[in-house]
């Protein structure tokens, strides 16, 4: 048997002091799940958006047609 190099002792027990022994620490925990994200109401907007250009529309409409001019 030949002694162990110094220095490849000396780096063993520095990369075993930093990274700790294998199984002595619990694994981390598992991170959370991203927050269930909500829909946007696209359909309840077209609606309003649809419904609020016909009212324009109709008013701009019946102003036109009973102008004085």
């Amino acid at each position: 048997m030949t002694s162990p190099d110094p220095e490849h002792l000396l780096s063993a027990a520095l990369r075993a002091q930093a990274g700790g022994s294998p199984g002595m620490t619990p694994p981390p925990p598992q991170p959370a799940p991203p927050p269930a994200r909500k829909r946007l109401p696209v359909v309840g907007v077209l609606v309003f958006a649809v419904v609020l250009g016909l009212v324009v529309g109709a008013l701009a409409g019946v102003m036109t047609v009973f102008s004085p001019f």
